[in-house]
């Protein structure tokens, strides 16, 4: 559903098969809400690309004050900033019963398909649909690499891990992160109050990817590195902030 042009509004149950140990919508469920929200609002805007171009996430950044329990109705919001230089901007809310919960923005711009590279584009093409009343007062910033880290996991890309642009699918990442940490962390070890990533390198089926922690972390941040294992090349960087 829709609240008007500027401000799209989707509502989503927590059903049984969202939801984690702690009977919460966690990260990899919200992350995917938030993807999806930004799709419809995208197509009722009537965006649309040339054929062989595709929207690509390069940060992200969510803030989360509660997680959503099962069976709650979360209603996140959704709106565009105006475009910086070759990036654009989207800001969500996410709330449960009128109370926020979560803030969450993205930065995001268009890939050529045939070329794998980034193609710069005249936003002015796109309507004009800027909520700029309503951005948030942060961004995702760069996350730096660290050179002191450990190897905590390696996964293969699969077929399920891949998105319509035949590459990884962004909310996948956080999933191997998770799967990478103690389920003892999970079941409740530490609190998750928030989680960024940078998107450096893409990851094409079949890729290894290896999952590293760095070794500088204080106790209320850890971060992960991702290092595609064939030629080592970074693939992401990324943050959990904890309680």
């Amino acid at each position: 559903m829709s609240t008007d042009s500027f401000i799209w509004t989707e509502n989503y149950k927590v059903t049984s098969y969202l939801v984690n140990l702690r009977q919460q919508a966690g990260l990899y469920s919200i992350l995917n809400f938030i993807q999806d929200v930004g799709w419809q609002h995208g197509f009722q805007l009537g965006v649309q690309l040339p054929e062989n171009y595709g929207w690509v996430f390069t940060r992200q950044k969510l803030v989360m004050e509660t997680w959503p329990k099962w069976n709650d109705i979360l209603t996140v919001k959704t709106w565009l900033r105006e475009p910086e230089g070759a990036f654009m901007f989207r800001d969500y809310e996410l709330s449960v019963n009128n109370q926020k919960v979560g803030l969450c923005t993205s930065s995001f711009t268009v890939m050529d398909k045939t070329t794998r590279k980034l193609a710069l584009q005249d936003w002015s093409q796109f309507p004009r649909f800027w909520n700029n009343e309503n951005s948030l007062d942060f961004k995702p910033e760069k996350i730096l690499l660290k050179n002191s880290v450990k190897d905590i996991s390696q996964f293969q890309v699969r077929n399920s891990d891949i998105d319509l642009n035949e590459h990884v699918n962004n909310t996948k990442y956080a999933q191997w992160i998770l799967d990478s940490l103690p389920i003892s962390i999970l079941k409740g070890g530490v609190d998750l109050k928030g989680y960024e990533v940078n998107f450096l390198a893409e990851m094409k089926l079949g890729d290894v990817i290896t999952i590293q922690q760095t070794l500088e972390d204080s106790p209320s941040l850890i971060q992960f590195q991702g290092q595609r294992a064939s030629d080592k090349k970074p693939v992401f960087t990324a943050q959990l902030l904890i309680n």
